[in-house]
Formats: structure tokens, sequence, C-alpha cells
């Protein structure tokens, strides 16, 4: 009968350990990996929709860019509001739904220059009169001077979301302008939202939940 190699155990145990550091650098690799997926490209999710607070909630249904008015309405809402019932921010809560042609709306200036934005949407700045390569709505929103989208999320506590479903197809339309492959532009408009601004998977899910949160509905043109 033969008679097994001292070595043997400890060979197996050595190459067991190396499996062993193999699987966990592997891992550690997946978990950064998806980790700086994430930063790249955040996933779609509902948690804005537990952020609607208040007593008087409305949500505002915004498909095209209307001279920047979508982001005006909900402003119009929450000072009304409280003039005519005495309540505070607190008690108020407002959502404004970018989806169709007004998608663009929620893009920063980069993306407005890169994938001329303006050409796309016919919409020409008024400093230059030509197509606008930055978002003229951003931090010019009608009847509110100094106000901007990020003051408007953090200021005034309103709700802004974007829809996925027009983001993946205008940014299709406009990946040729750039030069970039139709994924490529996905991955850069999802990327470029406007801080604080809810990717939603499309934006009548959007206004769906947010009237099933308990919020009037109110187009937004």
């Amino acid at each position: 009968m033969s008679q097994m190699s001292p070595s043997t155990p400890r060979r197996g145990f050595v190459g067991g350990v190396a499996a062993g550091a193999a699987a966990l650098v592997m891992g550690r690799f997946n978990t950064a990996r998806a980790e700086v997926e994430t930063l790249v490209e955040p996933p779609m999710g509902d948690e804005w929709i537990a952020k609607i607070k208040g007593k008087y909630r409305q949500v505002f249904d915004c498909t095209s860019p209307n001279g920047g008015f979508g982001a005006a309405f909900p402003l119009n809402f929450i000072n009304s509001t409280k003039e005519a019932t005495k309540v505070t921010d607190k008690d108020i809560g407002a959502v404004v739904v970018f989806r169709h042609m007004s998608m663009p709306l929620t893009l920063n200036d980069a993306m407005w220059a890169k994938y001329k934005i303006g050409e796309v949407l016919d919409i020409k700045d008024p400093k230059t009169n030509t197509p606008a390569t930055r978002n003229i709505f951003r931090d010019n929103i009608p009847l509110y001077p100094g106000m901007t989208f990020e003051k408007l999320m953090t200021d005034r506590g309103v709700i802004i979301t974007a829809c996925g479903l027009a983001l993946n197809v205008i940014s299709g339309m406009a990946a040729p302008k750039a030069g970039v492959t139709a994924d490529q532009a996905k991955k850069d408009w999802t990327a470029n939202l406007i801080p604080g601004v809810a990717l939603a998977a499309s934006g009548v899910y959007a206004v769906n939940r947010a009237q099933g949160a308990g919020c009037t509905y109110c187009y937004g043109g």
C-alpha cells in the first residue's frame, strides 16, 4: 500500500490559501468596480418619494422647456399657499417632473455644450441669439431673480425629478453631435444631472408615484 507524501497536505493547504486569497482579491475588485460604476451612473430609485412632505402637496408635470416656467410653478404654489393658509414651507410639498422634451433642463452646462442641446431643442441663448450651449434655465427661473435649480431644492425643499426614458431617447438623438455612441451619451447624461435631481424610470411613473403620495396634479407645460 502506498504511503501519502508528507508534503501533500501542505501543498493542498497552500493551494487552498492561494485560491482563497485570489477569490478575496477578485471580490474586492468587483466591489470596487461596482462602487465606481455607481458613482459614474447613479441608479434610478424611489427615495425621493419619501421626501414629499406637508399637508399641501402638488406635482407639476412638465413636458416642454416652456421658457423655464416649470421651475417657477412650484414656487408660485409654495408662496401662494403660505399666503392663503398662513402655513410654513414645512407644511408644503412640491414635486416637479421634467419629462419628454423638458428633461434636458435638468442637465449641467457641460452637457449642453458637448451635445449642442440648444440645437436639438431649438433653444437660443438670449445673450448670443444663437443655439444655447449652456443651460440657460438653471439659474434664470422666471419671476424669481437669483433663484436657481439648486436653491429650489436646497432652500425651498422642492423635489425635482428627471425622466429616465426621455434621457435615453434624447441623449441618443444628440449623440451624433458629440461624436459618441448612444450608450456613451446615456452614461454622460446620467452622470451629469444637476446635483440633487432624482432620476426616475420615466416621467409618467414619477407623476403617478407623486400622486400616490398625496400630490394633486398640475400640468406644467
